[in-house]
Formats: C-alpha cells, structure tokens, sequence
C-alpha cells in the first residue's frame, strides 16, 4: 500500500468517526507495508500509548518487531526511516549478528536509536546511532524527526535505496567532473623528510567521496593531518567535505606571526563552524585530526567519532583511543587530546570506517581485534605497507549497499 495512500486513508476513517483509534490504525505490523518511518525492536506485546499516540499525531508511521527476528535478518525486505531498540532485551549471543544487522542498516543511511545501553554498544563503529537514557516522549520523537529529515535530505522515504542508481550519461558526466575538482582539494605533494615518510590511499566508492584529508607543513617543526568523513553517500556528502575542508584550521597567521592550533581547539573550531551552519538535512561528519612535532617526534590527536588511528611498534598494532561524539550535531561536545611519544621504526595509520571491516572488528566482547589480513602487513615500510592495504580492498568481495570510501594516511618515523 502506499504510503500516501496509508495516510489518507487513515485521516479519512478517523475523519468519519469510525470506532478505531488513529494510534491503532498506524500500527502496520499486520499490513507489512514496504516502508515505515519509524521500526521498533522491542519484545514488548506493545509500546507506550503515550508514544505511539504522539508519532499518531504527527503522522509517523510506525511498526514493532521482536528482537530474535530482528537480529536475524532485520526484516531488510522493507525500508525504514529509523530503527529504536530496546537493547534491555538483547542477549549475548546475538551481539555479532546485531552488529552486522545494524551495520546493513547503517551503509543504507538508516539511524538507529538505543534505548539505553545493555551491549556495550562499539559507537566508534557507527556514526549513525544514538542512545537515549530517559526515554521521554518528547526526546523519542525529536531524535526521530531528526533521523526522517536526514533521510528526506537524501531523498529517501517509501523506497529502499540502491545504492547503483541509474542515471543519465548528463549526470555522470556532471558526478566525474565533481570527482575531479574534489581530488583537486587534496594534497598534491606529501612533506616527506629524512625522518619522516607518507603514503596515502583514496578510493571513493562513486565518483565523489564523503572522505577527505590533508597532510600539510605548517612550519618548520610541525605538520598537521587529518582525515575527515562526512555522514552519507553521494554529493551531500561530498559537498559537505569541502566545507570540511575550508573550515578545518590548522594555524592562524596575524601579521608576522602565526599561532598554530592544538588539535583538541581544531576539532572544536570545527564543531562550533559546523554548529553555526545550522545544516539542513541533520548533515554529520567524523575526524581525527593530528600534529606531529618532527624534532621531537611527539604526536597529539584529537578524535571526533573517527575510527581509532593505529600505532604500529616492532610489529604490533595498538588503537590510539580518545574520546569525541560526532561533528555538527551538538555544539558544546566533548573532546579528549592525547599525546603519544613516537620512536624511530613507529608507523601511524589512520583510515576512514569504509576500512574498518578490513583492519579489523570487535568481538563479543566487544574487544577490537586486528584482522590476520591487517596484521600480516605491519613490518612492510608504510608505502608497501599502504599498497598492500590497496590490494587487501581491491580483492574484498562485498554487496553493492555495503560499498564505502576508503580514504588511508600513514606514516612511518625512519
């Protein structure tokens, strides 16, 4: 049925006084329509009267499935505007494939609130979930207003979304060119020293990427680096890199002088331009923003819903952790800086979360693990070390939907 039809069709029946409530006729569980706005995971025989009586009123259409048949499949046969989940009622033996369900749903731009947090949930993974720990009517319809105008800015609604969509050769032509003039923003020459080498890989999944980086000397002693991904697929994305790009501060020069920013005052600079947008279609981003000391080699980062970077030291790999929510969605975020002492023989290797399945995944006990792929390139210098990585993707064998960029920075201390 259609969704326009639905709505109509239930307007008019409460319009004319027929004895069934507008919350009663939204509850499709029996219709299995092609798309909801809003999918409950829950055990529960029902939800709330107070909250399914809101999103009545507010013409979101909602459905409820168990959380058994959900970790299963994730009823994938329809679309959704957003998914809540009650994770009180998700055992541990359906971590894994929770994870993999949700991340489906993630690719496919498909938010996911928690209500609270009984897994242990790896947010460093996804960049689309949320947890609400009160659970008001008002928090719950407000996050999933939020989710369905995400969804409507990449015009999705009523359909699933493909990501291989067909479209004139005007438009393909008009995607290459975008292509091009996106790779014109990155870096053209790597500031390689007698210290100090790079390598970096970028690979987007269409013609234009939601990725972008920059390595950049900033003097003498320092350089700055970051890797920065935007929420989404496609040219919303791909526009909101090159805001990124100009709003990301590295330095301030005033004069003669020039004063050079920490990367904790970075990312919140970044935050608070993003912030002032106020950018329709609830437009997100993660980063990890670096700056190495080339003298004495000390490294300090500072990470905004980015994938951990990865310290490599006589072969073995460790996750650089801090901690830091997503860019643009709350303007007085928390951000941690930490600061690691490199040695020579060190490589650092940051990567955008299309990597992230190939550098490694957390277990059921949520503890990350390098993959054996990952791990078998740790002793290579960081070019043959990176190209290795280059054919790690290259080989990877993955649905259409699950495509994403790959965008890598690393780099080695001779």
């Amino acid at each position: 049925m259609d969704v326009g039809i639905l709505r109509w069709t239930v307007e008019t029946l409460v319009n004319e006084g027929i004895a069934m409530q507008k919350s009663q006729l939204l509850d499709l569980s029996d219709l299995k329509v092609s798309y909801v706005d809003v999918l409950f995971v829950t055990n529960q025989e029902s939800i709330p009267d107070s909250v399914s009586t809101r999103l009545s009123h507010e013409e979101i259409i909602w459905d409820k499935i168990d959380v058994a048949e959900f970790v299963c499949d994730g009823d994938m046969w329809r679309a959704f505007g957003t998914v809540i989940l009650d994770t009180s009622e998700v055992n541990a033996g359906q971590h894994e494939d929770l994870w993999r369900t949700l991340k489906k749903l993630e690719q496919a731009n498909i938010a996911v609130i928690l209500l609270n947090d009984h897994i242990n949930f790896p947010f460093n993974r996804f960049k689309l979930a949320t947890t609400l720990r009160t659970a008001s009517v008002e928090e719950i319809v407000g996050r999933v207003e939020a989710n369905l105008t995400y969804q409507r800015s990449l015009g999705i609604g009523g359909t699933i979304v493909r990501p291989s969509v067909s479209v004139t050769n005007d438009t393909t032509e008009q995607l290459k060119m975008a292509g091009h003039v996106q790779r014109n923003f990155l870096p053209r020459r790597l500031p390689n020293l007698k210290n100090v080498r790079w390598a970096t890989l970028f690979e987007p999944a269409d013609w234009v990427s939601g990725d972008i980086y920059d390595i950049a000397r900033l003097d003498e002693q320092h350089i700055g680096f970051y890797i920065a991904d935007a929420v989404g697929h496609s040219m919303p994305a791909a526009l909101l890199t090159m805001f990124l790009k100009q709003a990301l501060k590295m330095r301030e020069t005033t004069g003669n002088d020039y004063r050079i920013f920490g990367p904790l005052e970075v990312i919140r600079n970044l935050n608070q331009a993003m912030s002032d947008q106020h950018l329709a279609g609830c437009l997100f981003a993660t980063c990890c923003y670096c700056l190495l000391n080339v003298r004495t080699l000390q490294l300090t980062y500072t990470r905004a819903g980015h994938p951990y970077g990865v310290l490599i030291r006589n072969g073995e790999a460790t996750q650089l952790e801090s901690r830091g929510g997503l860019l643009g969605v709350f303007e007085h975020t928390e951000f941690d800086q930490q600061t690691v002492q490199l040695e020579q023989g060190d490589k650092v290797f940051l990567y955008s979360d299309g990597c992230e399945p190939l550098v490694g995944k957390h277990g059921e006990d949520s503890e990350f693990s390098f993959s054996p792929e990952f791990t078998a390139i740790l002793n290579l210098p960081i070019e043959k070390m990176t190209e290795a990585f280059d054919n790690i993707v290259s080989k990877r064998t993955l649905p259409p939907a699950e495509v994403d960029d790959v965008t890598v920075i690393g780099l080695e201390i001779l």
